[in-house]
């Protein structure tokens, strides 16, 4: 009897309505319980401001008989219907949630969202187009949203959820997600004919096309044909080298050879002459570097590997664990390659004048990379646990690091 009456007031808490008690400052959210409308002035429900989901969060302001008056994540401050309030939030809809505005995907579990539809799109500090530029967000970037402005040039919030990184977006440029073939049926069509709108269209052909493979090696041919035809080069692409990337991806062989080929790499580190191989690292070859030993490296992911403690340098990192006989050795974790230090791939010394066309050549067929958001940085599949990544800037390899799936 006990158990129920407490999980009934703990039930109560949860939907407990503010009548008369604004918020504070400083305050966390509270949620609501179903979707609705904002609106611009009490008790006028012909003058629309906004739609918001089952759980948006809000900031009480103050309240009548009716209406809460609230702001909501974008700043704008207007009156909602009164509704349970929740201090939490459950992963709940309402009935009647309009899907326009909130799609949860295929499975209806995702939060509500959009896709950028533009490129390169500036993230803003705050909701103005004067604000500084925090980040810039990639085509058919899905974007959580808890709020939809229903008036011209307003904005979202994108950023975390108690607004301490805060991020916003203007809505006229979020929609559904767009496909490969839809770009490239948009490009077709104003080809030739419309050359503003060509060269705005083969951008996002390419940049939708990074990621899939298949369909690389078109998008990039027609981007480069597009700029030519138009007399303009664009400084912040050498269209030339990702075709050459392009062309490498092409004959990238099934996972499980992947996997065998880089197996056979027996890629280990030269370190002022001495040979380090990954999992047979000792204490003594750390002793002999001169490296540091250290209990915890500050910022370092948690991705299923829990090493015992570290060795490190200026910007060299060592991670060590113990293994099921008791024994400790480590993999290097992060590196910064030099004359003197440099990665072995198969008969390749992989140093800071290595260049980036070589690597390609020989190892393009292994690797993959994002070259919209990070460009010049390869993956190399470590099983089908994590992945080596190595850097490249300004033509040469500087640095390499591993990760592990999260």
């Amino acid at each position: 009897m006990l158990g129920r009456l407490y999980r009934l007031f703990a039930v109560l808490l949860c939907f407990t309505t503010l009548d008369a008690v604004a918020q504070s400052a400083g305050d966390r959210p509270v949620y609501t319980s179903e979707w609705g409308h904002l609106y611009r002035t009490e008790n006028n429900k012909t003058d629309l401001l906004g739609i918001f989901p089952t759980e948006a969060p809000v900031y009480v302001l103050d309240s009548t008989k009716t209406q809460y008056k609230v702001q909501v994540s974008n700043g704008d401050i207007g009156f909602i219907m009164k509704q349970p309030l929740q201090r939490a939030m459950f992963g709940k809809r309402s009935a009647g949630e309009p899907a326009q505005y909130f799609y949860r995907g295929t499975q209806g579990s995702q939060c509500p969202h959009f896709f950028v539809q533009v490129s390169e799109l500036r993230v803003r500090k705050a909701p103005d187009v004067s604000s500084t530029a925090v980040r810039r967000a990639r085509l058919n970037e899905l974007i959580c949203i808890d709020y939809f402005p229903l008036y011209t040039d307003g904005w979202v919030y994108v950023g975390d959820h108690f607004h301490e990184r805060p991020e916003f977006i203007q809505a006229k440029f979020l929609g559904a997600e767009l496909t490969y073939d839809k770009v490239l049926k948009d490009y077709l069509k104003v080809k030739g004919k419309d050359q503003k709108q060509e060269i705005l269209w083969v951008g996002r052909l390419r940049e939708i096309a990074w990621t899939d493979d298949k369909k690389l090696k078109q998008a990039l041919t027609f981007w480069k044909e597009s700029f030519e035809n138009a007399g303009l080069q664009d400084p912040k692409v050498d269209i030339d080298f990702e075709l050459y990337l392009a062309d490498r991806f092409q004959v990238r062989p099934a996972f499980d050879v992947v996997e065998q080929q880089v197996t056979s790499l027996r890629m280990h580190f030269d370190w002022k002459g001495l040979l380090l191989y990954d999992g047979k690292i000792t204490e003594s070859q750390m002793k002999q570097l001169q490296m540091q030993k250290v209990s915890v490296i500050p910022d370092m992911p948690e991705c299923g590997w829990e090493p015992v403690y570290y060795y490190r340098s200026d910007s060299n990192i060592v991670a060590f664990e113990e293994n099921v006989k008791g024994k400790v050795f480590g993999s290097v974790y992060q590196t910064t390659l030099s004359n003197e230090l440099a990665l072995w791939m198969g008969e390749e010394r992989i140093d800071m004048n290595y260049d980036e066309k070589e690597f390609v050549k020989n190892f393009g067929h292994l690797v993959s990379t994002d070259w919209i958001g990070a460009p010049h940085v390869y993956r190399i599949p470590d099983g089908d646990a994590g992945l080596f990544m190595i850097t490249f800037e300004n033509g040469k390899a500087v640095r390499y690091e591993c990760m592990f799936y999260c």
